[in-house]
């Protein structure tokens, strides 16, 4: 986003991170684990202090990695003996708190589990700007967070060996060799990357879809 941090980018007048966080600490009982850049620590804590209210009293921050797998194993060592574990994206602001539930029950069965939503468009597979075939969409879903695991599990599926630049976690289970299950996910938990994402998050906001309390 043109180099600002997009965890900390306003969105009505609160943090991304800070409405990411509120889902998690609505749904789930122990610690909310907030991974940032190190150079960030200090100001994370003040706007998740600031924003948060007593529910920043269940938030650690530390610091995270060069990596996606790196951050994550970052927060897995403060997570004491929590025996399922899930993990969020900090750009995705607008999970809902029944979503995390869900998720959260099915993980606390002994299942690693991802949110997602089907395909319903053609899907093509491309060799730079030539389309080189037609998938069947019924076999893809399009991942989200926050996906959960047994805690056991995930920390095998960090300490197994890289089988490149995961992208998620469910990836590094994948790896591993355990099977991971998805539910539906909600098209309102979209991961913000792009100007127009951003444009569509102030949208929903503005309309009413998506309220901070």
């Amino acid at each position: 986003m043109g180099g600002e941090a997009k965890q900390f980018r306003l969105l009505d007048g609160r943090p991304t991170v800070c409405w990411a966080a509120r889902a998690l600490l609505g749904a789930l009982a122990g610690p909310v684990v907030v991974v940032l850049p190190r150079d960030d620590l200090d100001l994370g804590e003040g706007l998740l202090h600031g924003h948060l209210g007593d529910d920043a009293n269940r938030v650690l921050v530390t610091a995270g990695g060069a990596r996606r797998r790196d951050s994550v194993a970052a927060g897995l060592a403060l997570i004491g003996e929590a025996r399922t574990v899930l993990v969020h994206d900090a750009a995705r602001p607008f999970a809902s708190r029944g979503l995390v539930e869900r998720v959260g029950r099915r993980a606390a069965q002994g299942r690693a589990v991802v949110p997602a939503l089907p395909i319903h468009d053609t899907l093509k597979e491309t060799d730079g700007d030539r389309i080189t075939a037609t998938r069947d969409r019924d076999r893809f879903v399009l991942a989200q967070t926050p996906q959960g695991f047994p805690t056991e599990v995930l920390e095998r599926a960090h300490a197994n060996s890289d089988p490149g630049e995961a992208t998620d976690d469910a990836w590094l289970c994948e790896a591993l060799g355990v099977p991971v299950f998805w539910i539906e996910g909600e098209p309102l938990n979209r991961k913000l990357t792009a100007s127009a994402d951003w444009e569509w998050a102030e949208e929903m906001i503005d309309r009413g879809h998506v309220r901070w309390r």
